[in-house]
């Protein structure tokens, strides 16, 4: 049989490569091993063997096998290889087991069993075919090969292990991609993301999809198919390769002399790195270069942050095929030039990267064109030919049986064109450009990835239910329609003689938006409560009232609601509304103009949700009510510019001055930005995820958690470890035991974790936990789920666990499988714990726990606490209609009469119920449904959550009990064998379909923070919805009904924790923050610097005066919207971002110089600088470039901190929004705004530039700001103010201001020309 190489497989032929005769390309092989004096298989190179890596030349001619072209109805046979001794082969085709006649197989004619290594190769269309099992003393095996999509037309040219699920990616010459899942190659996705006939290059996975890479496009779909974004332009044209550098920077390159650095997370190229002729094949990386292989033979190591040439290995004088990098080795195979014509080298070229040296090369007995390193070990690698022949080969040097063993593909006589191995190392995988797909794997049972994520699968057809003909209940609306277009009436119509057409009356308004609507003039506005779906309205069953007669005498029964309001979710409706998520509505003012302390009526301070990545407001929030972590956090004090606990230090301490005003952490989260462990563990956000609502908020709180309380302990560590590595000294001391952090104090038990093999081996190790996680028992059997199981019990298995996983053990040397075991040595002070309710069985078993509770307290005959306690007033009052109803009504007992007054009511000994207007319509507009489902929510008394624990280490051994109710835990007090913990918070997700739900938490605020804010000594409960502060019960932090509040992370606390660390705050601030300090930028000249230092008689005092003005540029542009009425809404403001800060003297001999005058350095990315109104041009701030003086944020923060520190008063102009975007809190009495004071109640506020012009007489800001300039016209403003004051009487200075707005109405509120 001849085999074509030139067509029918969609490669096109090398034009640099010396043409072969078809009998030079015809031989192929099934064995197992190859002889190496056997000829090569000589075709034409593929995409993995680009043009510059010719067709090997062949070696000394033998003569081949030929056999016949045989054709049977239109089909190309396929070979098994096998052939009989008059060298015919025996094609025979058949049905496969699916019934389709793309199903054959090759057998030889002569024997009944085959005595290869392969007893029954299998071809399978679409992932169907027979598996081979192993077979003779071999460590890899043949497991499937089958016809991939596309393969009757096109060959494969890239595989690709997933790195992150069970999947198999193929992509072909034709652009079609499919990906195969499992060992069972079951067929998961098929699409094309490129153009049909061009080449798919290389597929890359990715955390939540694929990039795949053509000639001149690269499109990133999700692995079901759909597109995420697609990347084209004019510098992709003839890529090759792609990789990942780190988790969100992709380099591309190909044979031009650019490459193409790409961010993942907004989609858009940012760099061009210049890379020169010939351009990039292949790329690899460590961690400390990017390895560019390309077509002169030669490796080029760059620098991993620069991109610079750091070392260059000449590997071949021809070409280069490939090469592969693990650890210290780099290994290569390529082409040398002979006779004037390329060859192929029969030899690996080892590099030491430690020495940047050649070791000595390694031969092989094929022509290598792929080469992968095996991870699992790190001397070997697999060298494979496009013959489809590999070797696994010890670079070690030692021979063995499988080393010198050459394996031999299934290809047909096709070439091998990819070739890659799975992470796991259980697995390789090849294509060829017959359009099959090889998997060779070491085992039956593979596995990919070592942890591989989840695959999401299609949901199965929800089938509809059957419906009896003569049902009279079931709408007809519920049969869909078969046909589209139906033009007529249908069977279902009614006559018109039986159709009244009457108009559905309007519903009345909701309670609650004419509670909170405000009237100007004639128009009512009031938020929108979001309880209905835009421009519909449910149908009620009571307001159809249609009725059916069952028979001429019988009862007639009610027609229920209809399907569409059955079918909707009420999920949401069912949500209380201080628990739903709360939006900022921004008008031209910004956020000056909403109203904060309508959500926040008490003295805390609530975060707001404008920044991004301010998902972890809530969780902040419950840091922020540990009283020893907030005094750790604002005790402390780096160098490091963006360090996390400073930050949180910062925003404690503005948590703290606020009486109720709103907070912003908008620098802790810049600093969040930066960290690259955050990146790593995927905690930052993009604006896309956050909008579109698909994040698992639960999920990623609780990883929050984890991570912020490590780095936490780590910040605080850091300076530590350096001022002991500072000190030196004169004698060896004896070794100290290492101090531990706060931190380490609070959270941290010691953990001994003991590992035993099956051998018998068992190492132990010690190491600290800092944050657990629940396990939850599987309920699966319907008679578990009555079984109960006590939160205790839960605790104590997870945080002692018992878990069987697979390790190295140095004995068998190799990966089995190991008891891993967890003892605890010590107790933790906080309790910290991640609920891992991710899952839907996870949820089922919280659940089902709570209704085992509920059945247990119906059952009892005692009255709960709560019960004997109060008792509520129903919420019905007297149109409460249940039997059973455990709250007392207005009727039945005269002390629990509704008040007349409602929750307007201010009489403190009141003895009625309260029930507000909104609670009574709700009674008479719900359905009967929802009104069941709050009541059930309302008597939920009972809770699988306890309100505290006792826990002791007893031999050893861990024990835990649960204190069910709040007065347990107040009773019980803590012993040496016992410690005692408390619930004193809880974060919650609260879940949303189309919105992905909020975070809110459950706090109890303790009696140092009623001190310092309402000046009481209590406790109370609290619910932090962001900006948004309620009091709450305290057993809404306990109840969860999964419906739609699912806890994530609970915080027990010992009662004595206060007592047992310091809760002393040692401000770290100090005058040297005012000290000069060196420029960042390496330009800055003495000449340039425009400010004077402090000298130490000028250190501030309390009351002492400076003038302060702050210029911004813009990181994102306000996004808005226009409506269909011409009015315009924002939906999201500008990002800014300061960029200098001045500072003045306002009194001394040096008054109005500058002290302070700083450019803040950032890493963002600057859309608008805007010079016009900021002074700022670019390059300013660019460390590199800048003639000014550059500095950090956190350095000029912190000289503001102790200026405000200090007592100073800052004068300014429009003060409020600068300290907003810095992000600093300052009291009002230390703020003197000179656009209040010349300002008349509902009037506009006048222009720094207006009132200097009209008071001072200057001319300011004509073409750009200064903010010196400002600066010193504030302070002069405020002279003139003070001297208005004192001269004339305050009716005087009342006619002074309105004689200043009506010239200002004149001139057009600007400073006529002049």
């Amino acid at each position: 049989m001849e085999f074509n190489t030139s067509t029918g497989s969609g490669i096109t032929p090398n034009p640099y490569a010396p043409q072969f005769s078809p009998a030079a390309a015809t031989t192929t092989t099934t064995a197992s091993t190859f002889s190496p004096d056997a000829p090569p298989f000589a075709p034409s190179p593929g995409p993995h063997a680009p043009p510059f890596a010719p067709s090997p030349v062949p070696h000394a001619p033998q003569t081949p096998q030929h056999h016949p072209e045989i054709f049977v109805d239109g089909h190309v046979p396929i070979l098994d290889g096998s052939f009989n001794g008059s060298g015919d082969a025996s094609v025979h085709y058949g049905h496969n087991s699916s019934g389709f006649e793309d199903g054959f197989h090759a057998s030889d004619p002569n024997s009944q069993h085959h005595s290869g290594p392969h007893q029954e190769h299998s071809i399978m269309q679409g992932g169907r075919g027979i598996s081979n099992p192993p077979v003779g003393n071999e460590e890899y095996h043949e497991l499937h090969t089958i016809v991939a999509d596309g393969g009757d037309r096109y060959g494969v040219s890239a595989v690709a292990f997933d790195l992150h699920q069970e999947l198999l990616w193929m992509g072909n010459q034709g652009g079609h991609v499919t990906s195969y899942y499992g060992p069972g190659m079951q067929k998961y996705s098929s699409f094309q993301p490129l153009p049909v006939g061009t080449e798919m290059r290389q597929v890359l996975s990715i955390d939540n999809g694929v990039l795949l890479l053509g000639n001149n496009r690269m499109r990133c779909s999700e692995r079901g198919g759909l597109t995420i974004f697609d990347f084209s332009g004019e510098d992709m044209h003839d890529m090759q390769v792609m990789t990942m550098v780190d988790p969100t920077t992709l380099l591309i390159g190909g044979h031009q002399d650019k490459v193409i650095e790409f961010d993942l997370n907004s989609g858009q190229q940012v760099n061009l790195l210049e890379v020169g002729d010939p351009g990039v094949a292949i790329f690899r990386h460590t961690n400390r270069f990017i390895c560019c292989g390309d077509t002169s033979g030669q490796v080029t190591l760059r620098d991993m942050n620069t991109f610079k040439t750091e070392h260059i290995l000449k590997a071949h004088s021809g070409s280069l095929s490939d090469f592969d990098v693990h650890g210290n080795l780099l290994v290569t195979a390529g082409f040398s030039t002979r006779r004037g014509s390329l060859a192929v080298d029969r030899f690996l070229m080892i590099y030491d990267l430690r020495v940047m040296r050649a070791m000595a090369p390694m031969q092989l007995s094929i022509d290598p064109m792929f080469l992968r390193f095996v991870p699992t070990y790190t001397p070997r690698i697999v060298a494979v030919s496009q013959a489809g022949q590999f070797q696994i080969l010890d670079l070690a040097g030692v021979m063995t049986p499988a080393s010198m063993a050459i394996h031999q593909l299934n290809t047909h006589g096709h070439m091998c064109m990819g070739f890659d191995i799975s992470t796991s190392c259980e697995a390789f995988s090849f294509g060829d450009n017959g359009g099959l797909l090889h998997l060779w794997t070491d085992r039956e049972e593979v596995l990919y990835n070592n942890y591989s994520s989840p695959t999401e699968f299609a949901d199965h057809p929800e089938h509809l239910p059957a419906m009896s003909i003569v049902d009279p209940l079931t709408p007809l609306a519920s049969i869909p329609m078969l046909y589209e277009n139906c033009h007529g009436p249908l069977l279902s119509d009614w006559p018109e003689d039986c159709m009244k057409y009457v108009k559905r009356r309007m519903p009345p308004v909701d309670p609650e938006i004419l509670a909170s609507m405000k009237i100007v003039q004639f128009i009512g506005y009031a938020p929108n409560p979001r309880v209905k779906k835009r421009n519909q309205v449910p149908y009620r069953a009571k307001d159809l009232a249609i009725t059916i007669p069952t028979s001429s005498t019988g009862p007639t029964s009610t027609v229920p609601e209809s399907p569409g309001a059955r079918g909707e979710s009420p999920r949401w409706y069912m949500v209380p509304t201080r628990y739903r998520k709360v939006e900022i509505k921004y008008t031209k003012l910004g956020v000056d103009s909403f109203d904060f302390r309508h959500y926040n009526r008490t003295n805390f301070a609530g975060l707001e949700t404008n920044i991004p990545n301010s998902y972890c407001n809530a969780m902040l929030q419950v840091l922020y009510f540990i009283e020893p972590l907030r005094c750790a956090a604002q005790s402390h004090l780096c160098e490091k510019e963006f360090c996390l606990t400073c930050e949180l230090g910062f925003l404690f301490h503005m948590l703290d001055m606020s009486k109720g005003e709103n907070c912003q952490a908008s620098n802790f989260l810049r600093a969040f930005r930066t960290i690259p462990e955050a990146s790593a563990l995927g905690l930052v956000l993009g604006d896309h995820e956050e909008a579109t609502g698909k994040v698992n908020l639960g999920r990623l709180i609780q990883s929050w958690n984890r991570f912020i309380v490590q780095q936490v302990h780590q910040d605080i560590l850091e300076p530590k470890e350096e001022d002991s590595e500072k000190k030196e000294p004169e004698e060896p001391e004896p070794p100290k035991e290492v101090e531990k952090t706060p931190i380490e104090k609070m959270f941290s038990s010691e953990v001994t974790i003991s590992s035993k093999c099956r051998c018998g081996k068992e190492t132990t190790k010690e190491t600290n936990s800092m944050v657990y996680g629940l396990n939850y028992p599987d309920i699966s059997d319907p008679e578990l789920k009555k079984k109960q199981y006590s939160f205790a019990e839960v605790l104590k298995s997870s945080m002692s666990s018992e878990q069987v996983t697979h390790a190295w053990c140095e004995d068998c040397n190799r990966y089995q499988p190991t008891t891993q075991s967890r003892k605890l040595k010590s107790l933790p002070d906080i309790l910290s714990i991640n609920c891992h309710l991710d899952s839907e069985r996870d949820q089922l078993f919280w659940q089902a726990q709570e209704e085992v509770m509920k059945q247990k307290e119906g059952n009892s005959s005692k009255p709960s606490s709560s019960q004997s306690r109060t008792v509520r007033p129903c919420r019905y009052g007297t149109q409460c209609t249940r039997s059973d109803c455990k709250f007392s009504h207005g009727s039945q007992d005269k002390e629990q009469t509704p008040c007349r007054y409602g929750d307007m009511c201010t009489r403190p000994d009141c003895k009625f119920s309260h029930r507000s207007a909104t609670e009574r319509q709700q009674a008479t507009v719900l359905s009967s449904a929802e009104i069941l489902e709050m009541s059930l929510q309302e008597e939920a008394q009972a809770h699988w959550l306890p309100c505290g624990l006792k826990m002791a280490l007893v031999d050893g051994h861990l024990k835990i009990e649960g204190l069910p109710e709040m007065e347990d835990v107040e009773k019980e007090k803590p012993s040496e064998e016992w410690a005692v913990y408390e619930l004193t918070s809880s974060v919650c997700h609260v879940q949303e379909s189309r919105l992905g739900g909020n975070l809110v938490a459950h706090i109890k605020g303790g009696i140092p923070y009623h001190k310092r804010k309402e000046g009481i000594t209590a406790t109370q409960w609290y619910l932090v919805n962001d900006f948004a502060i309620a009091p709450m019960d305290k057993l809404d932090a306990v109840q969860y009904g999964m419906a739609w509040k699912v806890p994530c992370v609970l915080y027990f606390s010992r009662k004595d924790l206060n007592k047992r660390h310091d809760c002393q705050i040692h401000n770290p601030i100090s005058e040297k923050v005012l000290f000069p300090e060196a420029s960042l930028s390496s330009r800055v000249l003495k000449r340039h610097i425009t400010f004077q230092p402090l000298a130490a008689e000028e250190m501030p005092k309390d009351g002492d005066l400076v003038a302060l003005d702050a210029e911004f540029v813009t990181l994102n542009q306000e996004e808005a919207e226009l409506h269909s009425d011409g009015t315009r809404s924002t939906i999201k403001p500008s990002h800014m971002s300061v960029a200098r800060i001045t500072v003045i003297r306002g009194q001394g001999p040096q008054e109005g110089t500058p002290f302070i005058d700083d450019y803040i350095s950032t890493q963002e990315q600057v859309v608008d600088y805007l010079t016009k109104f900021s002074g700022i041009k670019p390059g300013d701030l660019d460390a590199n470039i800048s003639s000014k003086h550059l500095t950090t944020l956190k350095s000029t923060y912190l000289k503001l901190r102790y200026l405000i520190d200090r007592g100073v008063k800052m004068v300014g102009h429009g003060l409020k929004k600068d300290f907003r975007v810095i992000n600093l809190f300052v009291p009002k009495d230390q703020i003197v705004d000179t656009v209040l004071l010349f300002h008349l109640t509902n009037k506009r506020m006048m222009s720094l530039r207006f009132l200097a012009w009209y008071f001072l007489k200057l001319r300011i800001q004509s073409d750009t700001h200064d903010s010196i300039e400002d600066a010193r016209t504030a302070l002069q403003l405020h002279k003139k103010y003070k001297q208005l004051k004192d001269e004339q009487e305050p009716d005087e200075f009342h006619k002074t201001l309105r004689k200043m707005y009506e010239e200002g109405r004149k001139v057009g509120w600007k400073p006529p020309d002049e």
